[in-house]
């Protein structure tokens, strides 16, 4: 579904939609800005940008997800306004697979700029997109710029205006629409900082012997830079069960990295395998590659994917299988490489909200990823709310299940791929 044509039927706007697309109305918008359009949910945002910015031959709209899945969906919705160059998206790579910095997508926008975006659910995210955008936008008159950010007012406090104000001379509410507003920001700040990544440490057992790995988080990343109850837990448990031995282990995926410290701890006690953090958020793989950088741990053989779901990790395992299969080979590349069937060991720590509410269901999908890359015995250890349940969720889809520690807020859960 793209809005390219009169004729397609746009994406119906929420709340906070509306909200923010009052705010963009009466402050205007159009040439000479183009609209930069940030982690658009409905698609809403990038179709009113599109909109309103047809009459103008020369604007452009930029759009930039933090989620390669939302990154993927608007890819699909507006093909043909991506097709006739009105629609920028915010990647970087030679296919567009690696995630495009803030500040690069803003800088790719000509004279003012207009920004859309919901507001972030952390301050400190809130604060990285601000400095962002102040950075990549100062020197070049940046008092026309402009930052039109919404959200649910019981979410809202006087703090993100606070926050706003580090990297803009002027913040002001707009209008409510319904039980949502809009902050408006404008007048780039010469002197704004650069936004920083967070850093810390963490002490964890690794193969029997304690070790300080250093941690990097970027944005609004879970967990900020430090180390959170569940994935100790984990990783306590772990490291107990692979001072046994981890011969036989020649390759480990952390899906869902976060901040990095799985993916570090793998690329430490696993030094002979090939190890792959894999995130579907862009701050995470940022930080899990800084989490990785500051331990020299970015060794051959270590990667860190933006995926959601392994969606690459298995295309490139199936290519690696078809060619073993060409070959006649049981251990040729996509074995070695990990492939369908093929990974040894699979750690995760998991979304389990959405927003402030537990939502058991948002592990099903990487439940079902985990189960397809991993090769019969090889096994799935995975950490979880206590209060939830998962041991049959996990024997269904994986095989059997073994419980490997328990605190009252957690429970590390290991199954064997049948």
């Amino acid at each position: 579904m793209t809005t390219s044509t009169p004729h397609d039927p746009a994406p119906a706007p929420d709340q906070t939609d509306r909200a923010i697309i009052a705010a963009a109305e009466e402050e205007g918008i159009g040439c000479p800005c183009d609209v930069l359009v940030l982690d658009d949910a409905t698609g809403a945002l990038t179709a009113f940008a599109l909109t309103t910015m047809a009459e103008h031959e020369d604007g452009r709209v930029i759009t930039r997800a933090s989620s390669r899945a939302l990154t993927t969906a608007l890819a699909a919705r507006f093909a043909e306004a991506l097709a006739s160059g009105r629609l920028v998206l915010a990647t970087a790579g030679e296919e567009g697979t690696e995630p495009a910095a803030l500040a690069e997508a803003a800088a790719a926008g000509e004279g003012c700029l207009t920004v859309l975006a919901r507001l972030p659910k952390s301050l400190r995210a809130l604060e990285d997109t601000a400095l962002a955008l102040a950075g990549a936008r100062s020197g070049d008159g940046g008092r026309e710029h402009t930052l039109v950010a919404g959200g649910r007012v019981k979410h809202m406090t006087r703090s993100q205006n606070e926050v706003l104000a580090r990297a803009f001379t002027e913040v002001r509410g707009g209008r409510g629409v319904g039980k949502s507003r809009a902050l408006i920001a404008s007048g780039v700040r010469e002197d704004a900082p650069a936004p920083r990544a967070q850093e810390g440490s963490a002490e964890v057992a690794v193969i029997g012997e304690r070790r300080a790995l250093a941690l990097r988080a970027h944005g609004g990343v879970f967990g900020g830079a430090a180390a959170d109850a569940g994935s100790l837990l984990l990783l306590d448990a772990l490291d107990e069960h692979l001072r046994r031995g981890t011969e036989g282990i020649r390759s480990a995926i952390d899906l869902g990295s976060g901040n990095g410290l799985l993916t570090a701890y793998l690329a430490a006690a696993l030094p002979g395998a090939r190890v792959r953090g894999s995130d579907d958020d862009a701050d995470a793989v940022l930080s899990t590659r800084a989490t990785l950088a500051a331990n020299g741990l970015d060794r051959d053989g270590v990667d860190v994917l933006w995926e959601d779901a392994l969606e690459r990790t298995l295309e490139e395992a199936e290519a690696a299988a078809e060619l073993d299969d060409l070959l006649g080979d049981e251990d040729g590349p996509g074995a070695a490489a990990g492939g369908v069937g093929g990974v040894d060991l699979v750690v995760l720590n998991p979304p389990f909200h959405d927003g402030t509410a537990v939502d058991a269901t948002l592990v099903q999908d990487l439940l079902d990823a985990a189960a397809r890359v991993l090769r019969p015995g090889g096994e799935l250890w995975l950490v979880h709310n206590s209060s939830l349940r998962y041991r049959a969720e996990l024997a269904r889809r994986i095989g059997a299940v073994r419980e490997r520690a328990r605190d009252r807020r957690f429970t590390v859960l290991s199954a064997r791929r049948r």
